[in-house]
């Protein structure tokens, strides 16, 4: 079973110059493909972080509502034949079962936003859905994913979230407009929406 707390710990322990890892913003911080050299050093003291090289090696994947379970060996991870729902933010992976289980998902697989080396080559032969936050980087997210099948989570009452100014972040909307694609053959759904409301919407508000 995964305890976070002791997994936490873990990674900030095995780390340099003290820093400590207490979050999985950190954790998404650490994996993102844009961070810079400084960028890194700021984030763990040094640009090629023992944290990289511990998180990069294991897959994090939960079973119905059971706890969450960290894999080195992603050939231990007995997999059904249903979809895996791939999960972006670590606060909805946390309650990831109470949110989708009702759509019929039962195994759940933590992302970190871009992810790590060992979840993508565990994910390539796997039917995945991504459940990722409905905005213009989630986008780059799900096409850098190799899969035998996928496909993007589309929550039925996705509309209504848009619609409703207290859920749009339209200052991330914004910091990323520069990136949004004119179209997109699986997505084209989700450009249109971010275009009519100038507004993106984070997996957190279901």
């Amino acid at each position: 079973m995964l305890d976070w707390e002791k997994f936490f710990l873990f990674l900030s322990e095995i780390g340099n110059n003290g820093k400590s890892i207490s979050s999985f913003e950190e954790i998404e911080q650490l994996l993102s493909s844009t961070q810079s050299r400084k960028e890194n050093i700021e984030n763990t003291g040094d640009s090629k972080s023992r944290y990289i090289l511990v998180f990069d090696g294991v897959v994090i994947f939960q079973h119905g509502d059971e706890e969450p379970r960290l894999y080195k060996n992603s050939d231990e991870i007995i997999v059904n034949d249903t979809p895996i729902l791939a999960v972006e933010n670590g606060e909805t992976f946390l309650n990831i079962y109470d949110i989708a289980s009702r759509f019929d998902y039962d195994q759940f697989l933590y992302l970190g936003g871009m992810s790590n080396s060992a979840t993508r080559k565990f994910l390539k032969d796997k039917d995945v859905t991504f459940f990722l936050d409905y905005d213009i980087e989630a986008i780059r997210i799900y096409d850098s994913f190799k899969c035998r099948s996928k496909s993007f989570f589309k929550h039925p009452k996705l509309e209504n979230y848009f619609s409703n100014a207290k859920y749009r972040n339209e200052e991330l909307y914004r910091k990323q407009l520069s990136s949004l694609p004119s179209t997109h053959d699986e997505l084209q759904w989700l450009i249109d929406f971010i275009n009519q409301y100038s507004a993106v919407i984070e997996q957190e508000v279901f």
